[in-house]
């Protein structure tokens, strides 16, 4: 397993907006950068399955569509740029609110011999694509944070980490009732830590899909290190009974306890996405060598 040796630090670095900040007041500031926004998305969708409350976003385009929204309304560029993995629901949401925003979005895509469903479904709806070999992730948000610098675009961090996120998710937050313990996902842990906030009372446990947490990432929740590889699918026993993102979300539900008469909630970020056209998996060419292979 390469994602269970985390930094378990009870900080959560975007609650900290002055030293000694309470998450009650983080919550208030991030509120108020959110006063007057008017969502594009439905007020969310709350359901009960087996005694568990689950916020449903496989009913929009996915979380991360109402983090971008907001984000998108306060920004001037034309266009964004963003590092979309081979799994993750970030790159059709950015489009979903970039487009409501005429915005342009540009994904760094990691280079391969097939693009994955996930990429596919992105240049379907109007991503531009560049493909770069890499070893790992942060080496392509390094590519494409210089690549927005020299265009004159704005360069979005993986998982959607700006404070104008954090506000949208917040906000939605809001319009619900509190849970008393909260189960969600965590790679880079933008969603749990914004939660948190929103509900600073309520207890959180954040199965890690991905990637080892550093410092300040996890905030106050408690962590289950899953053994699944992040790109392998879900058992079909294990998985939940609403749409689901196979390698993300609809890992956390075998870990929550059902009809307990607990107030718990599962915050389930989206559903997968629908290509239209297959025959782009043979009209993409994603396949690059290295840069320094190029160079010779």
């Amino acid at each position: 397993m390469s994602h269970d040796n985390h930094v378990i630090d009870g900080v959560n670095k975007d609650s900290i907006i002055w030293p000694g900040s309470s998450y009650e007041e983080a919550r208030d500031y991030y509120l108020e950068m959110a006063e007057g926004w008017n969502p594009y998305n439905p007020i969310p969708l709350v359901t009960v399955h087996d005694g568990v409350r689950v916020l449903r976003d496989d009913t929009i385009v996915g979380t991360k569509a109402r983090a971008g929204d907001l984000l998108m309304s306060k920004i001037n560029h034309d266009t964004i740029v963003y590092s979309q993995p081979r799994t993750g629901l970030a790159g059709v949401s950015i489009l979903d609110s970039a487009k409501r925003w005429n915005k342009k979005v540009v994904l760094f895509m990691p280079a391969s011999k097939e693009i994955s469903l996930h990429q596919a479904c992105c240049i379907e709806q109007g991503a531009i694509p560049i493909f770069k070999r890499i070893a790992a992730m942060p080496n392509l948000n390094k590519y494409a944070k210089e690549w927005a610098d020299s265009n004159n675009a704005f360069f979005v961090p993986l998982g959607l980490k700006h404070e104008l996120a954090t506000a949208a998710i917040i906000h939605t937050a809001s319009m619900i009732d509190p849970p008393d313990h909260v189960y969600v996902a965590i790679s880079t842990g933008v969603l749990t830590r914004a939660l948190q906030i929103a509900w600073p009372k309520a207890k959180f446990t954040c199965i890690a899909v991905a990637r080892n947490l550093k410092a300040g990432e996890l905030g106050r929740a408690k962590v289950i290190s899953e053994p699944l590889d992040f790109t392998t699918e879900e058992h079909p026993n294990n998985m939940p009974p609403f749409p689901s993102i196979s390698t993300y979300d609809a890992k956390v539900w075998k870990y929550i306890p059902k009809n307990t008469g607990e107030n718990i909630l599962m915050w389930n970020v989206g559903a997968e996405p629908v290509l239209q056209n297959l025959d782009i998996y043979n009209t993409v060419e994603s396949f690059r060598d290295w840069d320094k292979n190029l160079a010779k």
